[in-house]
């Protein structure tokens, strides 16, 4: 079972299905940081589930194997990162920039330096290097987004459960209401499982919108420096 303590720090709106990296945070956010997190809530999150029964069970078995892989495909680029240090930190550093606002910090960093430590020709080799990455977690958020809307169904499905849940207990009273103990605790043997299996599909959601997000922000800064001379030109003709 899952502590809330530990689901605390990894919930999401996933009726909203938004991961909790905005564009704003992401220019300011410690990336080594959240790189770290990551990782540990990888290995803290695991591979158990709690059963309730066969539709949640579903959903739970492929939020396990989605979290599993995307884990998997973050520990690749992680690791690719680290190996390319230069381009790593200039992509972190970047992220959300105009085209004007990344030439001018692209002009920066080659400034003084030798053509093979530009930056442009380094993020060519690093994006050779990451394409197989880039292509796992592109299929891995059309993936999470499906799961995202099977979870909010479900959230859907036991509405007064969770919202009991999300109050910490100022539903009592309703939920009292007409029930004597020998129902209550009956309640609470079916309530109890459905909302720790949901606290369990949220974290796992919020892992994985997370560590995918990280990567695509990458790719696309990526891309942006690829269309770069492109755009800049069809500006200065327009």
């Amino acid at each position: 079972m899952f502590k809330k303590t530990i689901l605390a720090g990894l919930m999401l709106s996933v009726i909203s299905g938004c991961a909790s990296i905005t564009g704003t945070e992401s220019s300011t956010a410690d990336r080594a940081q959240m790189k770290v997190e990551l990782t540990e809530s990888c290995a803290t999150l695991g591979d158990k589930y709690t059963p309730v029964s066969y539709a949640v069970d579903k959903a739970s078995k492929v939020m396990v194997s989605i979290q599993e892989r995307q884990c998997a495909v973050f520990n690749s680029y992680s690791t690719l990162a680290a190996k390319h240090a230069d381009v790593a930190g200039f992509l972190a550093v970047n992220a959300d920039k105009s085209d004007e606002e990344l030439l001018i910090a692209m002009n920066d960093f080659d400034a003084a330096k030798p053509e093979n430590k530009k930056i442009r020709p380094q993020v060519e080799a690093y994006q050779q290097a990451s394409d197989d990455i880039f292509d796992e977690n592109l299929e891995l958020a059309a993936d999470i987004t499906l799961q995202v809307a099977e979870i909010a169904y479900i959230a859907s499905q036991n509405a007064t459960a969770i919202a009991h849940d999300a109050a910490g207990g100022a539903l009592d009273s309703m939920l009292k209401f007409g029930s004597n103990e020998s129902k209550e605790e009956g309640e609470a043997e079916e309530i109890v499982p459905i909302v720790e299996a949901y606290n369990e599909l949220k974290a796992r959601s919020e892992l994985a919108l997370d560590a995918n997000t990280l990567i695509s922000m990458d790719q696309n800064t990526i891309e942006q420096l690829k269309n770069l001379d492109k755009v800049l030109a069809e500006k200065v003709k327009a």
